[in-house]
This record gives structure tokens, sequence and C-alpha cells, in this order.
């Protein structure tokens, strides 16, 4: 993909995202950062779904409302909106923390599927040694989504062209230090640049899904994988 195609679609995706439905509170120092997707159904278990640098977009919508249709509540974060601002793990993983408290409460749930796609899977093995140590024996399951070779805990326009930035950290390592977390990577055949494919099986459960970064568009399968994988 072209920069100048990839610059298009990262423009569309935040056209798009901006008539998203946002949550009426967010977290600190941030507005419309949470976009809560609630289940009828019963169970134990609760999704917190970090989006790509598309801002809440097509895909992300696609699989939190089939993850939510089929059981698994869903808690978004905007990864656009939220990390326009510069992060700290520790910070991010205090806002992290407080949003997990909250909805396990609202919710009536106490196990956490955690799930990133693309910024959000670069962004979350960054965030998640810095949890509280109760909170991280909550999580069950590791999604990563389009994991890419770095990450950032700020937006950069940068991102949408895949040009790491100064303070970008590499993914791999970071993955790596998770250990005992359940992880599951999930990636698109035709995509060149996820790293999945060649981490250690030792470390990751690996789901091949035809597509690229988008995976075809279809959101239901890409949904279903995530749902098995958070069971």
């Amino acid at each position: 993909m072209t920069m100048r195609v990839r610059l298009i679609a990262a423009l569309t995706a935040i056209a798009l995202s901006l008539g998203a439905p946002v949550a009426a509170s967010a977290w600190p120092g941030a507005s419309g950062d949470q976009i809560p997707v609630a289940s009828a159904k019963p169970g134990d278990t609760l999704a917190v779904f970090y989006s790509g640098d598309g801002g809440w977009a097509a895909l992300d919508q696609g699989v939190t409302q089939y993850l939510a249709d089929n059981g698994l509540p869903t808690l978004g974060v905007n990864s656009l909106s939220y990390f326009t601002t510069k992060r700290s793990p520790a910070g991010a993983a205090a806002d992290l923390a407080q949003a997990l408290r909250d909805y396990e409460r609202l919710w009536g749930r106490s196990k956490v599927t955690l799930i990133g796609y693309s910024f959000g899977a670069d962004a979350l093995p960054a965030i998640i040694p810095h949890l509280p140590a109760d909170l991280r024996g909550h999580i069950g399951r590791l999604v990563l989504i389009g994991t890419g070779p770095n990450g950032d805990l700020q937006f950069h326009p940068t991102s949408w062209l895949n040009i790491a930035t100064p303070d970008a950290y590499p993914v791999r390592p970071a993955i790596a230090a998770l250990a005992g977390m359940k992880i599951t990577c999930v990636y698109g055949d035709a995509e060149k640049a996820d790293i999945c494919p060649t981490l250690p099986d030792a470390e990751v459960t690996k789901i091949r899904l035809p597509g690229d970064h988008h995976f075809n568009r279809d959101y239901a399968a890409l949904g279903a994988a995530v749902l098995k994988a958070s069971r």
C-alpha cells in the first residue's frame, strides 16, 4: 500500500469515527475516549478493546458489536482520541485500572479479556505490566490484532505511514516480558508488517485469517476468532 493510499484510508477512517457513539463519561483529562458496548447475555467476562489509530472506525465497531451480541460486553477505547495526549505506561495503566473497576462493577463481571488492534495492539504490552497485581489476576487473555514491530503511547500523524517516532519502543520484547500471560495474536495472511507469525510459539497462540490489515472487512469472522480466543 502506498503512502498516499495509507493517508487517504486513515483520513477516511477518522471521518467515519467522528460519527461513532461515545460514552457519557470519559477518563480524567479525556473526552469521549470510552465507548461501552453492553450485552444482554449473562456471563462472567468483559472485554476492553483498544482501537487502531484510525479512531473508532468500522473494524472496531464491527468486532465489538459482534462480541457484545455474543455475550461479551466490551468497553471500547478510541486510541486516536486517547493517545493524542502523550501517555506514560503508568498513567495509561491507572486509567485502564479505573475503567476495569468501574465496568466490572457496572456489568457484574470478574474476568477480563484485553484486546488491541493495530496501534492498540502495539500499546497494550507496554501498559499491562503497570496494572495493579489484583487486576492483572483478572486478565484471562490478551488478544493482539494486527500487531506491528513498534509501539508508541502518543499518536503522531506519521503513525499512518508506519514511520516510527523517536519515542517508539519495540513491541516484540514488550510481549516477551508478559511472562505467564495467555496471549493470542490474530493476523491477516496478506499483511506483511504483522509480527505475529514470527513470534515464538511458546509465547503466543496464533490465529491466521484471510486478508490484510483490515481482514477483508469481514468483521464477523474476526469477531468470532477473538471471541473463541477469549473463552
